[in-house]
Order: structure tokens, then C-alpha cells, then sequence
């Protein structure tokens, strides 16, 4: 049996997760879609790695939002939110849609969530 404890805990993790996914998705929409001039120029100089790192933040907490996921919807569904909102980005003036952001998205989710697979 488990300790009633142990569970609380890990429904308290999962929602901090939750709350840090949301906030952290928000904070990746707004870097994507907000005019160039507001976003710093170091990240301009390196978008790609920029959006490794954003897809990938947002697969490790998902994962530690939504543990009972499987690692593949996981990766599905960031892959899903990542053309998702480059295709957002069409809609605005100084965005375009970019296969190469796509492809950094889904390598920094899938890299996360790989790494996740082997050590845990």
C-alpha cells in the first residue's frame, strides 16, 4: 500500500508542473509571436538553439505534468504545438513559418525526452 503521504506529494509535483508548463508555454508564445524589436538580440543570433531549448523545457515539464503520458504522445504532441505556433507566426508581420524552427523544436523535445527514457 502506499503511504497516503507519497501521493500527495506526487499530485503536488504533477500541478507544479502543470502551473510551470503553462507558464513556460506562455512565455514560449509570447517569445514567437511578439515583434522583434522586444525579444533581445542574443537570441535572434541564435533562434535555433533558442527554440531547442524552449520545445525541450516544454517536454521534460510535460512529462513531469502528465507522468502517466508516454514519452511518444509527449514528443507527438510538442511536435503538434511547435507547428502549431510557427504556423501562428505566419499570421503576424515580422514572423514567417520556418522548417528549420520546426525541426529545432521537435530535436529539443525529443532530446529531453530521450534523455528522460534512459535515466529514469
Amino acid at each position: 500500500m502506499v503511504h497516503p503521504e507519497i501521493t500527495t506529494l506526487a499530485k503536488n509535483s504533477e500541478t507544479i508542473f502543470q502551473i510551470m508548463w503553462f507558464a513556460a508555454l506562455i512565455t514560449v508564445l509570447w517569445g514567437m509571436l511578439v515583434g522583434h524589436s522586444v525579444i533581445p538580440r542574443w537570441v535572434h543570433q541564435n533562434d535555433k538553439i533558442a527554440h531547442f531549448f524552449a520545445f525541450g523545457a516544454l517536454a521534460g515539464m510535460a512529462h513531469g505534468a502528465w507522468p502517466s503520458l508516454n514519452l511518444a504522445t509527449i514528443w507527438l504532441m510538442i511536435v503538434g504545438l511547435g507547428l502549431l505556433t510557427e504556423g501562428a507566426q505566419h499570421l503576424t508581420i515580422q514572423h514567417r513559418f520556418c522548417w528549420r524552427d520546426a525541426v529545432a523544436n521537435s530535436l529539443g523535445a525529443g532530446c529531453v525526452l530521450a534523455l528522460l527514457h534512459v535515466w529514469a
